[in-house]
């Protein structure tokens, strides 16, 4: 039964993965084919992570009340026509309008498949569903790396763009024809008929719960830090710094992208291993963060130095799984769609902000005569990112653990 999900759910995540990544391997192109400098860069790259977010919201109130075959197929759609937008535009603000699309398309496909384990699965299997379903999507960060450089050399980026909202239309449909309504006679949507004001009260509920607010900001600034590097910075990084062209760069991102996956793997077992899922987190992020310190005190390490950094940067961020299965604990049952997916939101929010954010402090540091970036501007941006992790990891150390094995109903968000 697992296989099956997987095989169904993986795709879909997959393409969600290669499309919020795609514009780090294709920024300098599409800075020389639109003009478009750093600040629209950031603003490019955040614009699918903040729709992401935006959808959030009615996302989990839908998926609790429909289950996730519906709310995934009908958004894939979504995603097929921002693609198409994108790959037909001809300025700065058509590319913003895909971007937007393929966001708003792409919100259900990772809290969709963690509703499903969550309902199907027993509770303490959770993060590693989880941890391997993402390494599994994240093939996609892999293929928005030398794949996809080579495929823009080969039929340019606006026929990759295409081909892209092609195969989301034929995921949509293999949503359709294969994913279930319930699983081992366990319904996948919450079998609640709930109007709009009781949704939102439930989700007011998950926000106010105090348990959830020092994990807030790890779970704002956990991925955005290292997807500010995977999806934006690390191209251009590459490009300005070292002098790569496009083959190479994808080539030092490939190695991310490998990291991104064999993270998850790695961090999968750890939790029912030690029994812990806080003190899993810490040394993780608190990897992470050191790595970032590092590369803004150096910022610029001898080549053969480099991607070893910057493949720890992505593996050891592989702790994201386990800070989800820490807030998915919180939630009963028949709110998980809307309790993930707060938990989603505060994520992607934190990757779409987090990378305009970086921009604007790209920005102080660049010539303003020819608005190169140079490596003063990239030590600012890493220093940015080192500090959003630090100060997340200092509230995440008020947060009370939350062992696999140690769990009760008592523990769970009342009244929701």
């Amino acid at each position: 039964m697992l296989l099956r999900l997987l095989v169904v759910l993986a795709p879909a995540y997959i393409l969600s993965q290669f499309l919020r990544n795609s514009v780090a391997v294709l920024a300098p192109n599409l800075s020389q084919d639109l003009g478009i400098g750093s600040a629209g860069l950031g603003t490019l790259t955040g614009a699918f992570f903040l729709s992401f977010a935006f959808m959030q919201l009615p996302v989990g109130m839908a998926l609790d009340r429909f289950g996730p075959r519906r709310v995934m197929a009908s958004l894939l759609a979504v995603v097929g026509a921002g693609c198409v937008v994108f790959a037909f535009a001809d300025s700065a603000p058509v590319l913003l309008l895909g971007r937007i699309l393929m966001g708003m398309g792409c919100a259900p496909l990772l809290m969709g498949a963690m509703v499903v384990f969550a309902r199907a699965f027993a509770p303490e299997r959770f993060a590693s569903l989880t941890a391997m379903h993402l390494a599994i999507g994240n093939t996609g960060i892999l293929l928005a790396t030398s794949p996809l450089a080579m495929m823009a050399d080969l039929i340019d980026w606006r026929g990759t763009f295409f081909g892209a909202g092609l195969l989301a239309g034929l995921f949509a449909v293999l949503m359709v024809v294969t994913l279930p309504e319930q699983i081992r006679g366990k319904p996948l949507s919450s079998g609640r008929s709930e109007g709009i004001t009781q949704s939102l009260m439930g989700v007011g509920r998950v926000i106010a719960d105090r348990r959830l607010w020092p994990l807030m900001p790890m779970l704002f600034t956990g991925y955005g830090s290292v997807a500010a590097m995977t999806a934006l910075w690390g191209g251009p990084y590459l490009a300005d710094i070292y002098g790569l062209n496009p083959i190479d760069r994808g080539n030092v991102l490939l190695l991310m992208a490998v990291g991104s996956i064999l993270g998850p793997i790695c961090y999968a077992p750890l939790d029912r291993r030690f029994n812990t899922r806080k003190w899993v987190v810490v040394p993780g992020c608190a990897l992470v963060m050191g790595i970032f310190g590092l590369l803004a005190i150096w910022g610029r390490p001898p080549f053969w130095l480099l991607p070893i950094l910057l493949f720890l940067i992505s593996a050891g961020n592989g702790y994201f799984s386990v800070s989800m299965a820490h807030a998915r604990s919180l939630y009963p049952d028949h709110a998980l769609g809307r309790g993930m997916t707060v938990s989603n939101m505060l994520v992607m929010g934190g990757v779409g902000l987090l990378q305009p954010m970086s921009g604007l402090v790209a920005g102080l540091f660049t010539d303003g005569a020819t608005g190169a970036m140079g490596e003063p501007s990239y030590r600012a941006v890493f220093a940015f990112l080192g500090v959003s992790l630090g100060l997340s990891l200092a509230f995440y150390l008020k947060a009370p653990d939350c062992p696999p094995y140690k769990k009760s109903p008592s523990d769970k968000i009342k009244g929701l």
